[in-house]
């Protein structure tokens, strides 16, 4: 293949080149000075872009984001612990499932794909299980491509006495959507760097309150890779990934160079884009705006052919996209537009769906639309 496939994929996403360049320099020693600039320089800008306050704690560990769902789980929960678990999606019952085998207590709250989380009923699951350690909730579904109300939810915590710790999933959602530890009152962040963060799989990160900080269980049974004590102390118990480290840095600094703010604005006009290609083109997107994720994309699949069909034809025109998970697999596709995705890579794969649909440029000129008017209101701003 001349040129490789282009990816909007929530997960693996592309890497950008000076990211993938700062990975090629020479391995070097873990424990040495070189390293060791590196991974203070990354710890600093990641205490920083989640807000963790300045006795809350980052880790980050050669893992993937499921198996940061399981450190956050070894580390908070030991067998017999009650916690209330959220799922709005496959990711959501993922997390549920994790602690679960662990042998913790979950009051599950099961919440019909497609459709966000209710704060007050929460809070109201929370009144009848008074002993619930923790609440565990997905800030952005990534089987469905839903954001969830987390802030609001966690706003909400603030008006009860002595609230259970509140554990996001947040992996196809930070950094590309803003959620602080202090700012938002959350006390553990899970993220991975293979979405938002720009980078290949291989790294899992949690961002951690001073509250949970001091609720990490110190000596738990069957636990040795995943204590985040280590972590959270700058060390590396074991070999860490050096290289996606490098990549890493690099990665913090585009996100440093772009701002939050600007990055968020990006990522809601691709999804507004992905959304008003859906509608035009018969591929209605079947979650409600209010709660589309900035991320992620779930568009109906079209009638005249099945979801795996219509990715092998993508494939072949050289663009990859997802398929839905759970019980949307058969009905569904997902578009990610997630990390260094730009709204004309985003066009240009909407582009290629539009050669496999009777409407599909009916939907590509309103994704138009729905950039130009984004670019408009940009200039007039800023005129």
């Amino acid at each position: 293949m001349l040129y490789p496939p282009q990816i909007l994929l929530p997960g693996p996403t592309p890497v950008p080149p000076s990211v993938n360049l700062a990975m090629q320099q020479a391995m070097s020693d873990h424990r040495g000075s070189v390293f060791t600039k590196v991974k203070d320089h990354v710890l600093v800008q990641l205490q920083e872009l989640f807000d963790v306050g300045s006795d809350g704690r980052v880790a980050v560990i050669p893992t993937s984001g499921t198996g940061a769902l399981e450190a956050a789980a070894q580390n908070f929960f030991l067998p017999g612990d009650k916690v209330i678990g959220v799922s709005t999606g496959t990711f959501g019952e993922r997390f549920v499932d994790i602690t679960e085998k662990m042998g913790v207590q979950v009051r599950h709250i099961r919440v019909g794909y497609g459709k966000a989380f209710d704060p007050e009923y929460i809070l109201e699951v929370l009144k009848e299980e008074p002993n619930a350690k923790a609440i565990l909730v997905t800030h952005n579904e990534t089987s469905t491509g839903l954001l969830n109300p987390v802030v609001q939810l966690a706003n909400a915590l603030q008006f009860i006495a002595d609230p259970p710790l509140l554990i996001v999933d947040s992996i196809s959602g930070v950094p590309s959507v803003p959620l602080k530890v202090v700012g938002n009152h959350v006390d553990v962040i899970i993220a991975a760097s293979q979405k938002g963060f720009m980078c290949p799989p291989g790294l899992g990160i949690l961002a951690v309150s001073q509250r949970a900080r001091n609720q990490v269980i110190t000596d738990r049974p069957g636990r040795l890779f995943f204590n985040l004590q280590p972590y959270f102390d700058g060390q590396f118990p074991y070999t860490p990934a050096v290289s996606l480290w490098y990549g890493l840095e690099e990665a913090l600094h585009l996100l440093a160079e772009e701002g939050e703010q600007p990055r968020l604005a990006r990522h809601q006009l691709l999804s507004r884009m992905a959304r008003a290609f859906g509608e035009a083109s018969g591929m209605t997107p079947p979650v409600e705006e209010e709660f589309a994720s900035p991320t992620v994309t779930a568009l109906a699949a079209p009638k005249t052919m099945n979801p795996v069909e219509f990715r092998k034809q993508t494939a072949r025109l050289g663009l990859q996209i997802a398929g839905a998970m759970g019980p949307w697999h058969h009905d569904y596709i997902r578009i990610g537009h997630v990390g260094a995705i730009l709204p004309e890579q985003l066009f240009e794969g909407l582009a290629t769906l539009a050669h496999l649909l009777p409407a599909g440029f009916d939907g590509l000129q309103a994704a138009w639309v729905t950039w130009h008017q984004a670019i408009t209101i940009d200039e007039e701003v800023h005129s």
